[in-house]
């Protein structure tokens, strides 16, 4: 073994007083593959359904709502007066609004990508999507108040429906299961009957909370059906054949931002759509000086309810 006297240990350690972090940085072990940091999951394309037939160029977006009233009567046969069907009309619009999100990088990111192995142009190509998703998701549920576009959750036409207080108080998380039943029957039941049967809620969104108490609670004692597969089960009763949770949209998103709330719908174009007349179109790449710029354009025009009375808030649980 060869010693080092302290006086050359001190002469090295003034020379190289990096030397430690040097050697270790030798020692350390890189994985190749690279990780991204984990977001969650964006639903609205899958939980309301999209229309990209609008021309991007539109401003606004019209649709028109016809009712068809009239009632015979029983008459003599010389009446000359009789009953009038007749048709009415209203037009309701919409504003189009443009989204734009751009990308960029230098050459020295770019030499230093292709150094490393990095897909620098493919991470930066992903941020982009899911900068544009995110401001799409918001605008699906909650709108665009500057801009006049609408969201479903903040559609004022909605019916609003409390939930009973019950016998041992308002949240789910103190309810028994039949009580929890019997919220989610009043919702239904509301829809159908205000409609008068003309429609019928399918889907049924939740918090993350009261949807994992719905599956993971006993419908009773005596049972080994959760709450939820019991709704699902017994679609004559609920007529609920998709029950989904959202992560966030949902939370204190009722009665001022107090309240948590499930959200009850008949899923289908005819009774809401959110209208994208462009998706993202990326242009050409622009330089400037050192650096490369992607702009990308989309156009949105919110979300349209044309039948508020398919759906309803429950709110309180």
């Amino acid at each position: 073994m060869i010693r080092m006297d302290n006086g050359v240990k001190e002469k090295l350690d003034a020379i190289t007083p990096n030397a430690s972090v040097f050697f270790a940085r030798e020692l350390e072990s890189i994985e190749s593959r690279l990780y991204d940091f984990k977001k969650r999951e964006l639903k609205y394309r899958e939980l309301i359904p999209v229309s990209n037939r609008d021309s991007a160029g539109a401003e606004t977006i019209t649709y028109r709502m016809f009712d068809k009233v009239g009632m015979a009567q029983i008459i003599a046969n010389w009446s000359d007066d009789l009953p009038r069907a007749d048709v009415f009309g209203k037009e309701f619009t919409q504003p189009v609004k443009s989204l734009g999100i751009a990308v960029g990088w230098n050459v020295q990111e770019i030499e230093a990508a292709s150094m490393a192995g990095v897909p620098l142009e493919t991470m930066k190509a992903d941020a982009q999507r899911r900068g544009l998703r995110e401001k799409e998701n918001r605008i699906a549920w909650t709108g665009d108040p500057d801009s006049g576009l609408q969201g479903f959750l903040t559609n004022p036409n909605i019916p609003v429906i409390p939930a009973p207080t019950g016998s041992t108080g308002i949240p789910w998380s103190v309810k028994s299961p039949d009580e929890i039943l019997n919220d989610i029957r009043l919702a239904t039941s509301q829809i159908r009957d205000t409609s008068k049967g003309i429609f019928e809620a399918n889907t049924l969104l939740l918090p993350q909370a009261q949807y994992d108490i719905i599956a993971g609670t006993p419908r009773s004692t005596t049972s080994d059906t959760t709450i939820l597969q019991y709704i699902l089960n017994n679609r004559e009763a609920y007529g609920i054949d998709t029950i989904a949770v959202l992560n966030g949209e949902l939370d204190l998103a009722f009665t001022g931002g107090t309240e948590d709330g499930g959200v009850f719908y008949e899923r289908t174009p005819e009774v809401l759509e959110q209208r994208i007349p462009k998706e993202l179109t990326l242009m050409p790449v622009e330089t400037r000086g050192l650096e490369f710029i992607v702009n990308g354009h989309s156009r949105n025009g919110g979300v349209v309810v044309r039948y508020p009375i398919a759906c309803a808030f429950l709110t309180g649980i």
